[in-house]
């Protein structure tokens, strides 16, 4: 980016370009106040990705939920211009891919420190609602001795939209779950693999999937044939169960912190490792591994970063693991984003359809059904179009027994004119249409939807100054004539 033709996006300085891969470039920036930012700008082709970008949007509201002292929050986005980026905290300092190619292994004490960084940083992730599916050596910076989860999930995000259309995948061999390697079902398990096999790589200074063609190191994934006993004793039992084919024999983030809190590399500490599939009759028939060295100790090999590959082995879904526990409602942060906005349209819609019950149940009911056609024409699962038209039919039906029987209570409590009931009925079928058990879709394209229209602060703006008065004058309005 040219210092003179690029020097600001939106309020963000830039002072220097600091990375650049498949999805985009990341600079190093500074805001408003002077605090240092990484700002991850896409690239064209990928910005030019419609559907890329509809997926990228609904994701980075979900990701601006994550908190955590390990993760590289995000801090700003603005994703409808020609140049979209996403700005997240800044994390001085060198991956761990650098750390240990540069100076070998970490100590034991280190390790678990790592890991029980990265084993937090998981629970809070997952705790979100959100899998990373992209962690690796080079998307964990450590700073002061402790991890920082970067890169959270950006370029999968922008790939996925082509993932089940292509059955590619991006990734980096020896990182990537069976599952992923699979192109089947995805869960949060995926991201306990990574992270044990990071963990691995830190501990060995070697891929936990030994070294080779991508074929050779996808195929030992998938059979699990690791490396596990390469990695120190005390290690073994906590990778091993990490990093099982099948992802429902994983623990889950919490389970493997508190695994990890209890490791012990002291000699009284367990040291019987667990036994592992080795690559033994399978390697006679791959290209041979090499190794170099450095000083009187093994070197790690190159870590390159993975060509795409067809996944032509698909396997029946996992089963998937617990919920993670939801994060807890942040007032102020949902006035501030879009969602407030929505809530606001939504209080306009009820209000104007008391006034005008049938013209605005009408209008209502569109919306409702042009949001659902939305959402199976552009989301990423559809599902079978008779059956999405009986799910519609079914769930206004339901709208239309919530407003009677709404309306039924609040004659019998107010003894309200057959007039006013019906107006009330109107308003609570409008409100039936986004509330009822069935509706959950349309939500999710609606939002979806205003957090593209509306990214970063814009949405303050307009709750604040448009829509806000808005809907406190319809709504005055609607109560003074319907009661």
């Amino acid at each position: 980016m040219s210092a003179q033709t690029q020097e600001h996006l939106g309020p963000y300085r830039v002072i220097r370009k600091i990375g650049e891969g498949g999805m985009g470039v990341a600079h190093l920036g500074v805001d408003d106040a002077g605090r240092e930012v990484a700002i991850k700008v896409l690239h064209p082709h990928v910005a030019a990705d419609l559907k890329a970008r509809d997926r990228l949007f609904r994701e980075v509201e979900t990701m601006r939920r994550v908190r955590s002292p390990f993760v590289a929050e995000v801090i700003d986005a603005e994703l409808a211009g020609d140049r979209p980026y996403v700005v997240t905290r800044f994390a001085p300092g060198r991956t761990l891919e650098d750390t240990v190619l540069s100076g070998g292994p970490l100590q034991a004490h280190e390790v678990i420190r790592l890991a029980q960084g990265l084993c937090q940083a998981l629970v809070d992730i997952h705790a979100a609602g959100v899998i990373h599916r992209d962690l690796k050596p080079s998307n964990v910076m450590m700073v002061g001795g402790e991890p920082l989860v970067i890169d959270f999930g950006i370029a999968h995000l922008v790939d996925a939209a082509r993932l089940t259309q292509t059955g590619m995948f991006v990734g980096t061999p020896g990182y990537l779950a069976p599952e992923i390697i699979r192109n089947s079902q995805i869960t949060q398990a995926a991201d306990v693999h990574a992270l044990a096999s990071t963990v691995f790589f830190a501990a060995t200074g070697l891929p936990p999937f030994g070294t080779g063609t991508f074929e050779a190191i996808c195929f030992n994934t998938m059979e699990g044939r690791s490396q596990i006993d390469r990695a120190p004793g005390w290690l073994r039992d906590w990778l091993s169960r990490a990093m099982q084919v099948d992802p429902a024999a994983r623990p889950g983030a919490r389970e493997l912190l508190r695994m990890a809190r209890a490791l012990d590399p002291s000699p009284r500490g367990p040291q019987r490792g667990p036994r592992t599939l080795m690559m033994d009759s399978v390697s006679d028939l791959l290209p041979p591994v090499e190794y170099g060295h450095r000083r009187q100790e093994e070197r790690p090999p190159p870590y390159v970063p993975a060509p795409t590959l067809h996944a032509d082995r698909p396997a029946p879904p996992s089963p998937a693991p617990p919920p993670a526990p939801k994060e807890p409602f942040d007032l102020r942060r949902f006035v501030a984003g879009s969602g407030f906005v929505g809530v606001l349209m939504l209080v306009t819609l009820i209000a104007l359809t008391i006034l005008m019950p049938v013209p605005g149940g009408l209008a209502a009911a569109a919306i409702a059904l042009a949001l659902r056609a939305g959402g199976h024409f552009f989301g990423e699962a559809r599902r079978d179009g008779s059956r999405e038209a009986l799910m519609a039919m079914g769930h206004i039906l339901l709208s239309l027994a919530f407003g009677f029987v709404v309306a039924g209570l609040l004659h019998l409590a107010v003894r309200l004119t057959a007039s006013h009931a019906e107006a009330l009925a109107a308003g609570a079928f409008t409100l039936g249409l986004f509330v009822v058990p069935g509706a959950g879709q349309i939500r999710g394209t609606a939002a979806g939807l205003l957090a593209r229209l509306l990214p970063g602060h814009r949405s303050l703006v307009v709750s604040v100054a448009v829509m806000g008065p808005i809907a406190l004058i319809s709504l005055i309005v609607a109560l003074g004539q319907g009661l």
